[in-house]
């Protein structure tokens, strides 16, 4: 729900700012705004769909969690603490278990290293889709150049918004998620030398 006011209002925006600054100072014709703004909405749209799927097409080992691309640093959560993610995080909309049908909003089971590992992934390839869709909103700059700065560059910001987010919930996350895991095997590590 978050998400949606969020998206109305920049819609709002973006129609207010055309139909002002578009018309009055560019000379656009009502008719082109709302062009622009329709079309600008389904490109992002399109977009941050194209991204969704493309992640999950290609192969899961390039999501590996424990490569070090893929590395969260201490500076960088301090960060995330710094901008109050445990007060926002529960609001920001997590569609893991309704689209790909692994929900992220919580762990269900902390001893199957096999499902944490999982966990992982999906929060690598969370991470790199909503990124890839942050980085590319750019091109609705190509619908059309002139409206851009009145109908596009809110739009984009919104977009970078809603997909920065999550990044920074599945950066926040995956530390804890690797400490568990690696506990996980030190245990089992032990038990297997005690049964020697």
């Amino acid at each position: 729900m978050s998400y949606f006011i969020l998206i109305v209002i920049t819609v709002a925006i973006s129609l207010t700012l055309g139909l002002t600054a578009g018309v009055n100072i560019l000379h656009a014709t009502e008719g082109q705004i709302f062009r622009n703004l329709f079309y600008s909405v389904l490109a992002l749209t399109i977009i941050d769909a194209f991204f969704a799927i493309l992640i999950r097409i290609l192969p899961r080992k390039w999501f590996d969690p424990f490569k070090k691309v893929y590395t969260v640093h201490r500076w960088e959560r301090r960060f995330y603490i710094f901008v109050g993610i445990k007060k926002w995080k529960s609001i920001i909309p997590e569609t893991g278990g309704q689209l790909v049908g692994f929900a992220k909003r919580s762990l269900l089971d902390i001893t199957d290293n096999n499902y944490i590992y999982k966990f992982m992934q999906e929060t690598v390839m969370a991470e790199v889709m909503h990124l890839l869709g942050a980085i590319f909103s750019f091109l609705i700059v190509f619908i059309n150049p002139k409206l851009f700065v009145v109908v596009g560059l809110p739009l984009m910001i919104m977009n970078i918004i809603i997909n920065i987010l999550p990044v920074m919930i599945q950066r926040y996350n995956r530390p804890k998620l690797m400490a568990l895991y690696r506990r996980n095997e030190r245990r089992k590590s032990a038990l297997e030398g005690a049964c020697v």
